[in-house]
């Protein structure tokens, strides 16, 4: 990114080519579920992106921090990691994918009613209403009616309940540990996952064209996981989080011009939602840290 941009201007550039790199990701690799089965898709994409992001980890100097960095919290990171792609891809398999974009919305609201259970972190009764509202657009999304139920939607529930689990354990590793090394052994994670699907799958040799496609989706899965790190260093969360909605547009402009799906009205609606939920209870969250900022200084 030009040194002219300020940290915020850099995070918000950052983050929307990351919804953008995922988008590309998504679409070839809904393109490959037409053809092969979901676990073998999900370990050849992994064992690529363990080898490509290896690759960059060991020629940025990282070699002995892959093995040393290893540790309980890493290692539920990694397990954490490989739930969530494995969930969405399944979910992928069965879903518009401009609905599933919308489902994994819930994320940051799953992150704050996780911080309130784990660590017991304060939320105030406008966050929880917020919260709720999201949830509400959630089950919009979901149709939770017997005529329109959608159990694909929730596994792409359940991914995004395990990614807002790896990033609370991802804030609790530290910087000490390289960003590549946490997307090295993430990367480890989700190849094996797709081992676990290999006993009722009929896995097969991937056509050289189909596997180059898939190499070209795990590239910009690495640049989309490079430029999540760089999106949320040393900028207002508040500021740069909002934009990780962008993927609700670029997946629904992926999805209508290669797949000609549409979300209906519901799904629109419950999007919409998510994302107001969602920006609201980032903005509750900013005031709250300005004013802990100010009795501390007062304080003092």
């Amino acid at each position: 990114m030009p040194s002219s941009l300020s940290h915020n201007q850099r995070g918000v550039l950052a983050i929307v080519g990351c919804m953008a790199s995922y988008t590309v990701n998504d679409v070839l690799v809904k393109q490959i579920l037409r053809t092969y089965p979901v676990g073998e898709v999900i370990f050849v994409r992994g064992a690529i992106a363990m080898l490509l992001i290896g690759a960059v980890a060991l020629a940025l100097g990282h070699r002995k921090e892959i093995g040393a960095a290893l540790s309980p919290l890493l290692t539920a990171r990694s397990v954490f990691d490989g739930l969530s792609t494995a969930a969405f891809i399944t979910a992928l398999a069965h879903m518009p994918l401009a609905n599933v974009a919308a489902v994994l919305q819930i994320g940051p609201l799953l992150i704050t009613v996780l911080s309130v259970v784990l660590f017991r972190e304060a939320v105030g009764w406008r966050r929880w209403i917020a919260i709720g509202i999201g949830f509400v657009g959630a089950l919009l999304v979901i149709k939770p009616m017997p005529s329109s139920f959608d159990v694909w939607a929730l596994i792409a529930a359940a991914s995004a309940l395990a990614a807002a689990l790896r990033e609370i354990s991802n804030r609790r590793i530290g910087r000490g540990v390289p960003v590549m090394v946490i997307a090295f052994w993430g990367a480890v994670g989700i190849m094996m996952f797709g081992t676990v699907f290999a006993v009722t799958e009929d896995w097969r040799m991937f056509e050289s064209g189909d596997l180059a496609q898939l190499f070209v989706a795990s590239v910009f899965v690495g640049i989309a996981i490079y430029l999540m790190a760089l999106g949320f260093r040393d900028v207002d969360l508040s500021v740069v989080a909002p934009f990780r909605y962008t993927y609700l547009i670029t997946s629904a402009v992926g999805g209508y011009f290669v797949f000609a799906e549409l979300p209906d009205g519901w799904t629109v609606f419950g999007a919409l939602l998510i994302v107001g939920s969602g920006i609201y209870t980032l903005h509750r969250e900013a005031v709250r840290r300005r004013k802990l900022t100010a009795e501390a200084t007062t304080a003092a």
